[in-house]
């Protein structure tokens, strides 16, 4: 566990610099490139991830996530991401609600043993009746290793947060992920904003 933590405090410092560095017109973009039009079917085959990596078959588990995440046909394409946002928040509220996690620390804890990505609540304000978080997730099994498209893509997981976070508070939440691998950054971004 102490490799995990000190992996944590690898991408912190990555991340703070990727964030420091980058550009767009009112666009946020990071600082890998090159910017493609979209993901193609080869991108999400052979996915490598630093911590993941090291367990047996990684990038066939990821890959058969992917594949069966990404064929979505054009025409309901544009409502998949509502589609993956609610899903994500069913499967949240449920894994709080069956006791298999019941706070931020034994959600990244469950999220890290499904291998869907490395949990980090990088802030936490709030003022009684409303809290802001900003939420962190490395080697995402949605877009690890992805091309740069200009946009992030994990609306699952921002629904997995919204959905387990509303369950533990009590409340209303939201998550909006604002830099994701697909934006060009190598880390996933959630503003999470709940009403208590």
């Amino acid at each position: 566990m102490s490799g995990l933590r000190a992996l944590i405090r690898e991408y912190r410092k990555i991340t703070d610099n990727e964030i420091k560095s980058e550009t767009g017109n009112g666009t946020l973009m990071g600082p890998r490139g090159p910017l493609k039009e979209s993901i193609e079917f080869r991108d999400l085959l052979n996915p490598s991830r630093r911590y993941f990596s090291a367990f047996k078959e990684d990038d066939k588990y990821v890959s058969s996530f992917r594949l069966g995440h990404f064929n979505i046909p054009d025409i309901i394409a544009g409502s998949a991401a509502g589609v993956s946002y609610i899903g994500g928040m069913n499967l949240g509220r449920a894994l709080i609600k069956e006791g298999l996690a019941d706070d931020t620390r034994s959600l990244g804890e469950l999220m890290l043993e499904h291998k869907l990505g490395i949990l980090d609540v990088i802030s936490e304000e709030g003022n009684g009746r409303h809290l802001t978080m900003d939420i962190r997730v490395y080697e995402c099994i949605e877009c690890s290793g992805l091309p740069n498209i200009g946009r992030p893509i994990c609306f699952f997981e921002a629904g997995i947060i919204a959905g387990a976070l509303s369950e533990i508070l009590g409340g209303r939440v939201d998550a909006y992920e604002r830099r994701c691998w697909t934006n060009g950054y190598s880390f996933c971004q959630f503003d999470v904003r709940a009403r208590i």
